[in-house]
């Protein structure tokens, strides 16, 4: 039986258009403050994270590749589920068509290149966000009640025997890897952690504001899309 092996993402930034049908998807992510970026549970049970279980910073890439049982082919098959395009947060949920700001690629302690994975949508539901200005930071009193927006982001991936599921940094180093995990396993779920601390990051700093104002969440940052149409 294959062991279904869940990356769940609290937030990053997905750094591509909805119509941009590349064979991998870049997601733009943040350190926390804590000592463990990363949180593993195998079949309902939380383990031991990693060695060293922290993202890395300095915008370095981190390549989520499911291998083959030859060890060295790379699955590039990547799903984007209906719910998972659907229900992402977009820019111009947040400024309006004219005020889109751009992605500053190079702000994020890191990206993850998924090579392959189903993408899909949860934990969906109305957010309210608060509008800042860019200046000062000071709360210019006005909401931002969203749709219905995914707050979590799930890449699926199911792993037949002799298959690899690895997150690796570029040094050749590896964050995680399937092989830590004993088997048999039915499910293991890889969850990459964020906080309300990190809300300013990935709303202010990593965004080239066109307005005189941002937008924060009420709290933990949600995923966004780098699309700004509807």
């Amino acid at each position: 039986m294959p062991t279904r092996v869940t990356i769940i993402l609290e937030t990053g930034a997905f750094l591509y258009d909805v119509q941009d049908k590349k064979p991998h998807i870049d997601v733009g992510y943040f350190e926390t403050p804590s000592a463990s970026d990363i949180e593993v549970r195998v079949d309902g049970r939380q383990v031991q994270p990693p060695p060293d279980p922290k993202l890395g910073h300095g915008n370095n890439r981190i390549d989520v590749q499911h291998l083959e049982a030859d060890g060295t082919t790379v699955k590039t098959r990547v799903d984007r589920s209906a719910s998972f395009e659907q229900d992402l947060l977009r820019k111009v949920d947040l400024y309006g068509p004219t005020e889109v700001p751009d992605f500053i690629e190079t702000a994020y302690d890191c990206i993850l290149r998924f090579h392959s994975g189903t993408f899909e949508s949860s934990d969906v539901r109305t957010r309210r966000f608060t509008k800042h200005l860019v200046g000062n930071d000071q709360d210019a009193n006005d909401d931002n009640n969203t749709r219905p927006i995914a707050n979590e982001i799930l890449v699926h991936y199911d792993l037949v025997d002799g298959e690899v599921l690895r997150l690796r940094r570029e040094d050749g180093k590896d964050l995680w890897s399937s092989d830590s995990v004993a088997s048999p396993a039915k499910l293991v779920e890889v969850r990459l952690l964020t906080d309300d601390v990190l809300k300013p990051s990935y709303h202010k700093a990593a965004l080239q504001h066109k307005a005189t104002h941002y937008f924060l969440p009420n709290s933990d940052p949600p995923p966004m899309n780098s699309h700004g149409g509807g």
